[in-house]
This record gives C-alpha cells, structure tokens and sequence, in this order.
C-alpha cells in the first residue's frame, strides 16, 4: 500500500476530488465508461469514482465513497479490524487487489490482478470474483486509475464445470475399468468389485447431486430439510462412503465416537456433504498408510465433527482456505473447503474452522447445534 497504512484527512480527500474533477476530460471520460472507475490516492483512500460505480453500488459519492479503501466499499470480512482496515491485516497480503496496487506504486505501471473477496452485508455472507486493473497517473500528485470488473458469476461457472467433469470423468473412469475387469474375475474376486463399482455409481450420482446442491447453495435457493439425525448412524454411513473413494486407497479413516446414542435436529444429507468435504480434503493431504482420524465430541448444547490429519498447511494457505476456488491441490479443485463454509453455515446454522500447526497437524471442525434456532 505504498509503504502507508495512515489515511489522508477528508479535507486532504476532496482537495484531490475537486482537483481531479476541475480536469474537465478526465471527468468526461471516466464517467462515460461503463466499467466501475475509481481513483486512489498515496494511502489507497478514493479520491473519486464514476458513476458506473456509484450506481452499479447504490452508493453516495461523499457519504459512502470518498476517504474509504475498496475493501470497504465491498463490505470484505477483513476490512474491519482495529489496525486501520482495508489493506492492513494479515490476509490482506495475499488479496490480489492489494497486489496491483503495491505493484503498481512501486513499478509504475499498469498491473491486471484478480481479488477474491469475502463480503458480509446485512448478515449476508457473498463470495466476490474481482479483476482489478491498477494504473498509475499524475496529476499534481501522483494517483492511481483503478478499474474493477465484477468477474463471479464467470468464475463460479467455470469452477464448477472443471470440478465436475474432472471429478465425474475420474469416477466414471474408475467404474469402467472395474467393470471391463469383472469377466475374468473369479467368484470370489467379483463380490468385492461388485461393492467398488456400486461405490463408484453412488459417487457419480452423489456428485451430480452435489454439484446441484451448491449452485442452489450459492444462489441463496437451497432449502434445507431437518430432522433428527442420530450421530452413530451417521458416522457408519460416512466412513463406507469414503472408503472406496479415489482419494482414500491406501489409507485409512479412524472413528473416534464420543456422543455415542447422541441425536441431532439436523440437514443429514448437507452434513454428510460437509464431513465427507473435510474428509476428502484430509486424505488428499496425507500420505499413502497415512490415518485420518473423524471425531465427534458431545457438548451438551451442541456436537463438534473433526477430521484431523497429521500435515500442516502453510500461512499463506490457511489465509485464503475458504475462499472460492482457492486451492493448493491444481485448477481442477478450490471448492471442498469453500462449500463447507457455505454449507455448515448459511444451511446448517454451525460454525465451520479449522487449526494447523506444525507439531499439531491440520483439524478441520463444525460446530453444530443439536437444536437450531427456530427449529428446537
């Protein structure tokens, strides 16, 4: 953030408006373009914005814009803390639109970068894809020229179909060689391959269904359906799903049930999409005769699901692990942490988090209430 985390004083801010603005062409031309325009000054505060932007927004130039970093005008989770907001947290050293700025401060030319944001509004919790183009300008002062293109919906979409022809290609893969092989099996060798290629039947169809699932999910349409789910049932069911699952071969899952006979007012088949999500993600982290190890705990008022494995993920993984399409695992993944988040939280009214430590390894958890509000 060009080396400065204080803010210029609101009378500083609109000497820079009324000087950017008393540039009669520069105001033309930026207000006539449809992309979202603003300009930043020194410390990264707006110093004006076109009216695609204010309208695009719903926002009052003064009231709402001037002064402010853009982290905060999209309402981004990590642009309010006590340190100084948008741009000064720990998080904030991976988002890209920080990146651009600093780039572009410190080179002095134009930088492309795409941000994702975590914006929280009115209890409301959205996911933004985001392309910001940072340039830099002089006028009296030097400023920058940012313009920011709204690139989600784009970005949901090809997420989604990479992670769903990848995954359902390999499953349907998988089922075809089990199948070519069966013929010349023995008796007793087809029982067993029979049960792996139902397995991978039922991953198929869960995985349509899950991808249906999370576009409902995203667009705020999903309805969940709760009833009395018991945790020793449940935990059965989990731990033969995965077993066949591309990810678990040569390793093993672990069962440690401490809320034994214990039942939960709960969405059976979205929490079975979340634990079977941290699951997956822990076996894909571990290595061959590795264990993982799902535990559920009874609190009383509530039930905590972990899964832990023995790894650790860097710091810069852990700041961005629930983002959408963030992953460490390749293109054709980002989303198994994502939709746990999405899922256990905005559906399923628990608390989803996770630790990692280097002694420690990595636990991903959620926290669940045993009767949610509204429904106990």
């Amino acid at each position: 953030m060009n080396g400065n985390v204080a803010r210029a004083s609101f009378e500083e801010i609109l000497k820079s408006k009324v000087e950017i603005t008393s540039i009669q062409y520069i105001k033309d031309i930026l207000s006539s373009l449809s992309s979202v325009i603003c300009i930043l000054n020194d410390r990264n505060q707006v110093v004006f914005s076109n009216d695609a932007m204010l309208e695009k927004y719903n926002l009052d130039l003064e009231e709402h814009v001037l002064e402010v970093r853009p982290g905060e005008i999209f309402n981004c989770v990590n642009a309010v803390n006590d340190t100084g907001g948008c741009g000064t947290t720990e998080k904030c050293e991976y988002c890209g639109a920080k990146t651009a700025f600093d780039q572009a401060w410190k080179q002095s030319m134009k930088i492309v970068r795409e941000c994702k944001i975590t914006s929280q509004k009115d209890n409301e919790t959205l996911q933004l894809d985001l392309q910001v183009t940072a340039t830099p300008i002089e006028f009296e002062k030097k400023y920058l020229i940012v313009s920011i293109e709204d690139i989600t919906e784009y970005k949901r979409k090809v997420l989604l179909e990479r992670i769903f022809f990848h995954d359902v290609l390999n499953m349907a893969g998988g089922l075809s060689g089990v199948l070519e092989l069966l013929p010349g099996l023995s008796d007793d060798k087809k029982e067993n391959f029979l049960e792996i290629a139902s397995s991978l039947t039922g991953q198929i169809i869960d995985e349509i269904q899950g991808q249906q699932q999370m576009m409902k999910a995203e667009l705020g349409e999903l309805q969940p359906y709760f009833s009395s789910v018991n945790i020793d049932g449940l935990l059965n069911k989990l731990t033969n799903q995965v077993r066949f699952h591309v990810v678990a071969q040569e390793k093993q899952t672990k069962v440690v049930n401490e809320a034994i006979g214990k039942e939960i007012l709960t969405d059976k088949t979205l929490l079975t999409r979340v634990l079977v999500n941290m699951v997956k993600n822990a076996m894909e982290a571990i290595r061959s005769g590795d264990t993982v190890v799902l535990t559920a705990k009874d609190y009383g008022d509530h039930v905590r699901f972990s899964v832990f494995n023995n790894t650790y993920m860097a710091r810069d993984v852990q700041m961005q692990i629930f983002q959408r399409s963030y992953s460490t695992k390749g293109q054709n993944r980002g989303i198994g942490t994502y939709s746990m988040k999405l899922l256990g939280e905005r559906y399923l009214q628990g608390v989803v988090g996770f630790s990692s430590t280097k002694t420690g390894g990595t636990t991903f958890y959620i926290d669940l209430p045993v009767s949610p509000e509204g429904l106990g």
